[in-house]
C-alpha cells in the first residue's frame, strides 16, 4: 500500500522514495472545467513550464527535441473511484482502462510539443497543455518516435468511444 505525504514522500511497502517537484506548469487553465482531455486536444494552447534553478543544467541537449514528456502531480483531484465514466465516455470503465486524473497516486503524463527551451531562465515553452496553472511537474523525458510510436495499436472501448475534446469538472478536488 502505497503512502504519499504533503511533504512528497511516498512510503511503498518498506520502501521510501523521495518526490519532489523539478518544475510548474504556467497555463491558462485555472479550473478544470475547459482543459483539455489530453495533449493533442489543446494543440493550440501555448503554455510554460517552469523549471527550478538547480534542476536548470538538465536542460542541456533538450532544445533539438520536437516533443516531450512531461510528468506531472495531479494535486487538484477528487479520491479516486476504481470504476468511473471517464471524459470521452458515458459507460462506467475500470480506472485503468482510461485516463481519468483522479488515481490512487495521481501522476500525469503529457505528450507536449517543444517550441524552445530557455536553458538560462528555465523556461520551456510548450503547445498542447492539458494541465492546470501551477500543477507540479516531476519529470520530463525526450520523445523519440522510433522507440515509442504504435500507430496500428487497438484501443479497447476508446476506439468506439464518444468524441470529446475538454474536461468540465467530474474529477475536481471539492474544495
Amino acid at each position: 500500500m502505497a503512502i504519499m505525504s504533503l511533504q512528497g514522500v511516498i512510503l511503498l511497502n518498506t520502501a521510501t522514495f523521495d518526490l519532489r517537484p523539478i518544475g510548474t506548469a504556467v497555463t491558462p487553465y485555472n479550473e478544470h472545467s475547459g482543459v483539455p482531455i489530453q495533449p493533442n486536444q489543446g494543440s493550440r494552447q501555448v503554455a510554460q513550464i517552469i523549471i527550478e534553478p538547480e534542476y536548470r543544467a538538465g536542460l542541456a541537449d533538450l532544445d533539438g527535441f520536437e516533443r516531450i514528456w512531461v510528468l506531472s502531480i495531479l494535486n487538484r483531484t477528487k479520491d479516486y473511484k476504481l470504476k468511473v465514466v471517464p471524459f470521452r465516455d458515458t459507460v462506467l470503465r475500470g480506472l485503468f482502462s482510461t485516463r481519468a486524473p483522479s488515481r490512487p497516486n495521481p501522476i500525469g503524463l503529457s505528450l507536449l510539443r517543444l517550441l524552445s527551451v530557455d536553458r538560462e531562465n528555465g523556461i520551456l515553452t510548450v503547445r498542447g497543455i492539458d494541465l492546470l496553472n501551477n500543477t507540479p511537474i516531476i519529470d520530463i523525458k525526450p520523445y523519440v518516435p522510433r522507440f515509442e510510436c504504435y500507430p496500428q495499436s487497438k484501443s479497447g472501448w476508446l476506439d468506439y468511444g464518444a468524441d470529446t475534446e475538454t474536461s468540465d469538472d467530474r474529477f475536481a478536488h471539492d474544495d
